[in-house]
Formats: structure tokens, sequence, C-alpha cells
């Protein structure tokens, strides 16, 4: 009975370790992103997936704004792409003309709270400051590299969004805010591996 205990040992400890292995490669990102600006910060680094045959793309993203561009602030956000359309001109290029998205963003500070801290009273903000919600939009045209660069692709973007705030602050206020004050817009370069 030892013996079959033991076996049973080594064989779980070679499948757990095997399983580990394919669970640590799931987790190394598909992509890389660099964004300047567009409600991320002034610069923002993050990383992310591509699931479902890379229709769809989730990301996570920290982002900062220095002092001298009106800093110092911190942000992290999250967000969902869903890609509709793409086309392919060639065998290495190809184009999204249109992909839709949805994401969350937490900016870090003592000016910026989740919960109304005592001195405001209750529902003072209808709107957490810390904590935006964003209706999204982004273009991107990309280039497939050559098999075993370790890098499979590089795309530019432009993203544009909006987030709960100033959406509402348009729709409730029609006529005084403009467009270009409630839609945000960023760039991007994204590597694929």
């Amino acid at each position: 009975m030892k013996r079959m205990l033991r076996w049973a040992a080594l064989l779980a400890t070679g499948v757990a370790s095997t399983s580990y292995a394919q669970f640590a490669k799931k987790l190394i990102p598909d992509f890389a992103q660099i964004q300047y600006a567009g409600s991320n910060g002034w610069m923002g680094l993050g990383a992310g997936y591509e699931l479902f045959e890379r229709r769809l793309r989730t990301n996570l993203q920290y982002g900062y704004v220095p002092p001298a561009k009106g800093g110092p602030l911190h942000l992290f956000s999250g967000a969902i792409f869903y890609q509709p359309v793409r086309f392919r001109p060639g065998s290495r290029f190809q184009i999204n003309p249109l992909d839709f998205g949805v994401k969350g963003s937490y900016q870090f500070g003592n000016d910026y709270f989740f919960n109304l801290p005592s001195r405001y009273p209750p529902n003072y903000y209808w709107w957490k400051p810390a904590f935006r919600l964003h209706l999204a939009t982004e273009s991107s045209l990309s280039f497939k590299l050559r098999p075993h660069s370790g890098i499979r692709s590089l795309s530019a973007y432009l993203e544009f969004n909006t987030n709960d705030l100033y959406l509402v602050s348009y729709v409730l206020n029609a006529g005084s805010l403009r467009i270009g004050e409630v839609v945000k817009a960023g760039i991007g370069i994204r590597v694929g591996f």
C-alpha cells in the first residue's frame, strides 16, 4: 500500500508541475502597450490578453500624470474591447476600423475617494470622484512580424472615450458643453507576443 501511495504521490507531483507550467504560461500576457492620454493619465503602461480568436481584448493599465502636467496623479484602469470587424489588406497587415469597449478607472490620492468623507453630507455627490466608468472606441493598424521573432505584431491605435460623469453632464447641460469637452482621445502602441 505504501508503495502505491508513493507512486501516486510521484505521479501527482509530476502532473502538478506540468499543470503548473501550463498554467504559468497562460499568465504571460498576449500584449503590452504604452498609451499617451485618453483618460489613462499623461502616459500609461499596460498589458493584457486576447480571447475568442482575438475578437475580445482585455487589459490592465497604470497611468501617471507628472506635476508639470497637472499631477502628480496615479491611475489604474481595466478595459474590455470587442472587435466586430477586421480587414486584412495583405498577409501582414490588419485594420480594425472600430472596436467598442468599456473601461473602469481608479484614481489614487487624497482628493479622490470612493466613499464620501464625513465632511460631506450624505448623497452630496452622486458619483465617486475616484472611480470612472468609460465608453470607448478604438481604431488600429497592425503589422505582423515574421515568426520566431519573439514579437508577433506591432499595432498603432487611436482611442476615443467618455466617462459617466462627462456623459451625464453633456446630456443634462445640452448646448453648454461641446463634444470635445466630454470626449477624450489617446494614442498608443501595442506589442503582441
